[in-house]
């Protein structure tokens, strides 16, 4: 073999190392991808059963509550009853509460996604908290199920989010009678290390949690019986991140077949021994509506209500037209019009109407009249849209659905009654 049949092998043999070389590691590519692809086909599919497994429970819980809505409002137009009335508005009242916590539940953990979850600070009486719990619980517990409420001897202030406390506890105590059939459920809070913690409970006698599963309990969509549906959901995982985001720790002990307690800590900022705050319901409201004199009409303030929904209107009405002379205004362009012949004390506004939207029926009524106040009510209660009605020239704003105590009292605090 002479030296060009040698160089010339050489060149082949080196050629077929080369593309050796690379198809190796085309081939140690495909080979990433395919696991990168099995990984993410069966996270797909895993989220694809999360989902199934969510939107099934969350066609269970939303339809629980309307049910009882639509039945319960059927039967108290049927009524003579006042005493009955009275009962079957409450029931309406607290499964209204607990279809409203829901989505407020699932818009939250869209919040939380995407990284917002707002935090506001007020003093909160907790005695007066935790009736109202029972208040919103009394009705959903079943007849071998007992809500107990450990009542603390002195009253406490505390300065906290009322709302997001109120949605862990609702969310523990929802989670509580999902796996308890029969005994107690108990809840409230208790003053430790020197005052200077408080630590809230909810304890049950139900199934309790397996051992290997109670590590997993505070992640979303988290589910130790997907077949039969007895998961935690979501409820769990926006108490741990409400609770962090609180400053706090949040917490979990169990033993199978005789229950669970769940406990979580948050720094005591507060006072020990205050009067309790008055906390009227919503029926109590209604009562006072019906028993209340009806004064001289030419004596009466003036509210223009902007708002396009007659169901809506109808509500406002129905709670404001012993106390204040209204007038109604189907759109913004009527809103404005009517400001300037009427010239009302003043105007509820609904942001999202035909023609003229109520932002910009705000900002024009506010060049020509910039001392009315203008309350805004919408259903769209997102920080920025509170940003823009407060942009636009609103001076309140109450989302919907709002409780009646405080649309009245907000009105009565601008132009009195």
């Amino acid at each position: 073999m002479d030296q060009d049949e040698k160089e010339y092998l050489m060149r082949q043999l080196t050629d077929a190392n080369h593309r050796l070389i690379e198809a190796n590691a085309q081939l140690e590519q495909a080979q990433r991808k395919l696991k990168e692809y099995e990984e993410k086909a069966s996270k797909a599919e895993k989220a694809s059963q999360m989902k199934s497994l969510f939107l099934a429970n969350m066609s269970h819980e939303i339809r629980t509550p309307l049910n009882a809505i639509e039945g319960f409002s059927r039967v108290m137009v049927e009524t003579d009853s006042q005493e009955e009335r009275l009962n079957y508005m409450e029931i309406i009242e607290s499964n209204n509460s607990r279809l409203l916590s829901l989505v407020n539940e699932i818009l939250d953990l869209s919040r939380v996604e995407s990284g917002e979850i707002v935090i506001k600070k007020n003093p909160t009486d907790l005695n007066n908290l935790m009736k109202s719990i029972r208040q919103l619980f009394k009705f959903r517990c079943p007849d071998e199920v007992s809500l107990v409420w450990n009542r603390n001897d002195l009253p406490v202030m505390m300065t906290t989010d009322e709302n997001r406390l109120t949605q862990v506890f609702s969310n523990l105590i929802s989670n509580a009678l999902k796996h308890t059939q029969k005994g107690s459920i108990s809840y409230g809070y208790r003053l430790i290390n020197d005052n200077q913690e408080i630590q809230f409970y909810v304890s049950d006698t139900g199934s309790g949690i397996d051992p290997n599963f109670i590590e997993h309990i505070f992640d979303t969509y988290a589910s130790q019986d997907a077949e039969h549906q007895r998961g935690f959901g979501l409820g769990l995982a926006l108490c741990r991140i409400i609770v962090e985001k609180m400053g706090g720790t949040i917490g979990v002990k169990s033993e199978l077949g005789k229950g669970s307690t769940f406990t979580f800590c948050l720094p005591f900022s507060g006072t020990i021994g205050g009067r309790p705050v008055d906390s009227r319901s919503i029926a109590q409201n209604l009562r006072t509506l019906r028993v209340d004199n009806v004064p001289d009409a030419k004596a009466m303030k003036t509210v223009l209500v902007a708002e396009d929904e007659e169901s809506n209107y109808e509500l406002v009405r129905i709670v404001l037209q012993k106390r204040y002379r209204l007038l109604r205004a189907h759109n913004g362009i009527e809103a404005v019009m009517m400001n300037e012949e009427e010239k009302p004390d003043l105007i509820l506004m609904d942001i999202r109407m035909p023609g003229m939207s109520g932002l910009d029926a705000t900002r024009i009524i506010k060049e020509v009249t910039p001392d009315i106040p203008v309350i805004a009510l919408s259903a769209f209660a997102f920080e920025e849209n509170i940003r823009e009605a407060k942009s636009a020239g609103c001076d309140e704003f109450l989302p919907k659905p709002f409780k009646v105590e405080d649309l009245i009292e907000t009105i009565n605090r601008y132009i009195g009654q």
